[in-house]
């Protein structure tokens, strides 16, 4: 899955400290904890094309980025075809004050992507491209 390609390599990329994807609690297949038993329960087939990453620095980045990325739409909803990117702090949740946002992990400088039908390859060198020019 496309998905799971991005997420290993986001791992890797200079800028980004954090990444955030559900299947990550079933990497263990022994994990018991309540995230990987909800997980198992919810997605017994799949987990699906949903992940975040958050950057280092602040919104100046987050933007650069958004603006940086050509294959990559620009589209709050999920599950598309397209492979899509959005900021969830100024665009899904924007009317949520800051600390109910931070204590559910939205952070100003968390980016969300929906991994469409696009070329995995082509999927990481535009964020790559992005992330690069953005801390240039």
């Amino acid at each position: 899955m496309a998905a799971l390609a991005e997420l290993a390599h986001c791992h890797g990329v200079p800028h980004v400290r954090r990444v955030q994807y559900s299947g990550l609690a079933l990497e263990d297949e022994a994990d018991s904890g309540a995230q990987a038993q909800r997980v198992r329960r919810l997605f017994a087939h799949s987990v699906g094309p949903v992940l975040s990453f958050e950057l280092d620095g602040g919104r100046e980045q987050v933007s650069r980025v958004l603006d940086g990325v050509r294959v990559f739409s620009y589209v709050p909803n999920i599950g598309d075809a397209r492979s899509l990117i959005v900021d969830p702090a100024r665009i899904t949740h924007r009317e949520v004050p800051a600390e109910f946002r931070e204590a559910a992990g939205i952070s100003d400088n968390l980016i969300r992507l929906s991994v469409g039908l696009e070329h995995v390859d082509d999927l990481i060198a535009d964020l790559d491209a992005a992330i690069a020019d953005a801390y240039a």
